[in-house]
C-alpha cells in the first residue's frame, strides 16, 4: 500500500525479527541478526501484510525467523488496521497493491477479485505434497475443507477456527452461588437455565465492582446476537440450516421461516427479556456500541458474562491483568433438549496473494512453509486459539485461556457458509435483517410474533434483491466458466 508503516531503519539497525502487537502497527523481518544463523545466505524478500486483529499480529514471529533460516527469504511483516478499507478498492485495480501476502477480513470481497482476477489461483500450491504425502487442502478443517474455492479452484487459505459461545466470570458465579442467587457455580449447559441465572443476577441487588450487576452483556448489534443466534438455530437442525446456505436458483421459504428459526428467536427473546422498552438482563445501552466496549463492561464487572469467540483474550490484553477475575469459556447452552454445538466464526481471517505480487513463488513458498505441522501448533500456541486446520494439538503449550477455548472444540461444530454463488455474492446474507435483535431487545416485537419477522426478512430477500442477485450470479458464471473455474 502507498500509505504502508515501515520501520525499516529500525530493522536495519537492529536487524531483528518485530512484529508489532495488535494495535501496533508495525513490522517485523525474519533477518540474519534476528534468527542468529550468519551462515545463511540472503535469497531475498517478501512483504506480508496483516490485519490487525483480537488474534494479533505477533503468531508470525518465529516461523518467519524459521523459515528465513532454512530458505534465506527475509519476511517483512507489516500490519494495519486499515487494510481492509484499502483492499476493498485497491484489490480491484490491477496494480492496486505492493505486498506479497495479505491477511485479510473481507469475508467475500476474495470473488470480486478472482472476477477481477487480481488475485493468485492458489491451488497448485494447496495440492503440492509434503514430505509426509500431506497437502495444505487435506489438512484444512473437514467442515470448511470446500470453502474459499471457485469450482475446484482454491483462491484463499482461512487462517483461524475461533469457537464462539460465552465468557463468564467465574468468581463472580461462585459468589453468586454463596449468596444464593445462583443455582450453581457451574455455568448452565441447558438454554432455560441460562436464561433463569440471567434474570436472577439481573433482579438481584447484587453489586460486584461497586455498581449494578447484570446478567450478561452485548456488543455490537449485527455480531454478538447473530452468532448466538445462528447457533441456536443450527441445534435444530443442522442439515436444514445447511441446506439454507446451499440455495440456488429459487429461495426455499421453508429453509428459513420455519419452527427451529422461530425457536432460536424466542430463545434470544427469553434472554434478552425486554421489559419497557429494554432488555432487563443486559447492561444498558450496550447493544449498539463496539463489541470490544461489551467485553471492558464485562472486565469491569457490570455483567456476569458476555458473548464472544476463542479471540476475547488477545483482543482485551491491554486491559487484563494478574488481579483479573478468573473468566472462563463455554459453548451457548442447549436449546429445548437439542446436542449443544459450537458455532465457528467462519468466515474470518485469511491469506491470500495479489497476482501483482513480484515475489509470488517466494510468497507461495512462505504460504506452504507456515502451514507444517509444526508451524501450526507453533502459530497455535501464539495466538491461543484453533486454526483452520487438522493437526495434532497434543503438543499445544496453552495458557488457562486456550485450554478453556481448546475444550470447547469436543462439541459439534457448525458452520455457516457455502460453495454457492448465490451465496457469496451476498443473496444469503446476512442471515437475517431489519434489525431484528435490536427490536427484539428493546420489546418492539411481541414474543408470539416473532415469525412475522422471520416472513419479513424472507419477503426482502426474496424480492427484488434476489433478482440482482441471479443476475450477478449469472455475470459471474459467464466470466467463471471463460476462466475454466467452473464447467
Amino acid at each position: 500500500m502507498k500509505n504502508k508503516r515501515l520501520i525499516s531503519a529500525v530493522l536495519a539497525a537492529s536487524a531483528l525479527f518485530t512484529l508489532a502487537a495488535c494495535g501496533g502497527g508495525g513490522s517485523g523481518n525474519g533477518s540474519v541478526g534476528g534468527s542468529g544463523n550468519s551462515g545463511v545466505k540472503d535469497n531475498g524478500s517478501i512483504n506480508v501484510m496483516l490485519l490487525e486483529t483480537g488474534i494479533g499480529t505477533d503468531f508470525l514471529n518465529e516461523v518467519a525467523d524459521d523459515f528465513y533460516n532454512e530458505t534465506g527469504i527475509t519476511v517483512r511483516v507489516n500490519s494495519d488496521a486499515l487494510i481492509d478499507e484499502d483492499l476493498k478498492n485497491s484489490m480491484t485495480l490491477e496494480d492496486g497493491v505492493d505486498d506479497d501476502i495479505y491477511m485479510s477480513g473481507l469475508t467475500y470481497n476474495w470473488i470480486d477479485w478472482v472476477n477481477a482476477d487480481t488475485i493468485e489461483d492458489l491451488t497448485d500450491l494447496c495440492n503440492e505434497e509434503y514430505e509426509d504425502g500431506s497437502t495444505i487442502n487435506g489438512k484444512i478443517a473437514p467442515a470448511i475443507q470446500d470453502l474459499g474455492k471457485i469450482g475446484d479452484h482454491r483462491f484463499i487459505i482461512q487462517f483461524t477456527y475461533c469457537p464462539t459461545g460465552f465468557v463468564y466470570n467465574q468468581d463472580m458465579l461462585n459468589d453468586l452461588y454463596d449468596k444464593g442467587i445462583a443455582d450453581s457455580n457451574v455455568f448452565p449447559t441447558e438454554w432455560d437455565k441460562l436464561v433463569k441465572l440471567a434474570k436472577d443476577v439481573s433482579a438481584a441487588d447484587y453489586k460486584y465492582n461497586g455498581s449494578k450487576t447484570y446478567g450478561i452483556v452485548w456488543g455490537a448489534t449485527d455480531e454478538d446476537p447473530m452468532d448466538t443466534y445462528k447457533t441456536l438455530w443450527a441445534q435444530g437442525d443442522y442439515s436444514k440450516y445447511q441446506e439454507y446456505f446451499n440455495q440456488e436458483g429459487e429461495l426455499d421459504m421453508n429453509l428459513f421461516v420455519n419452527d427451529e428459526n422461530r425457536k432460536a428467536l424466542e430463545a434470544l427473546y427469553d434472554l434478552f427479556a425486554p421489559v419497557n422498552g429494554a432488555s432487563s438482563t443486559s447492561v444498558p445501552r450496550m447493544l449498539t456500541t463496539n463489541h470490544t466496549d461489551g467485553y471492558n463492561s464485562f472486565l469491569r464487572g457490570d455483567a456476569l458474562m458476555c458473548f464472544a469467540g476463542g479471540w476475547f483474550e488477545s483482543e482485551v490484553k491491554e486491559n487484563i491483568s494478574e488481579d483479573t477475575f478468573n473468566y472462563r469459556f463455554a459453548p451457548v447452552p442447549a436449546l429445548e433438549g437439542n446436542e449443544i454445538c459450537v458455532n465457528i466464526n467462519y468466515p474470518t481471517e485469511y491469506f491470500f496473494i495479489p497476482k501483482c505480487s513480484k515475489n509470488i513463488d517466494k510468497a507461495k513458498q512462505f504460504l506452504k512453509f507456515i502451514f507444517r505441522e509444526e508451524n501450526l501448533v507453533k502459530m497455535h500456541n501464539a495466538v491461543q486459539t484453533p486454526l483452520a486446520f487438522d493437526y495434532d494439538t497434543s503438543a499445544l503449550e496453552l495458557t488457562a485461556w486456550g485450554k478453556e477455548v481448546q475444550n470447547v472444540m469436543k462439541y459439534k461444530q457448525t458452520v455457516s457458509g457455502s460453495t454457492s454463488l448465490y451465496y457469496l455474492t451476498g443473496g444469503l446474507r446476512p442471515e437475517i435483517t431489519g434489525n431484528v435483535f435490536q427490536k427484539i431487545y428493546n420489546g418492539q416485537v411481541e414474543r408470539d410474533n416473532l415469525t412475522s419477522l422471520l416472513r419479513t426478512n424472507y419477503d426482502t430477500k426474496s424480492g427484488g434483491n434476489w433478482e440482482d442477485t441471479k443476475g450477478l450470479v449469472a455475470k459471474y458464471e459467464e466470466k467463471f466458466r471463460s476462466k475454466g473455474l467452473i464447467k
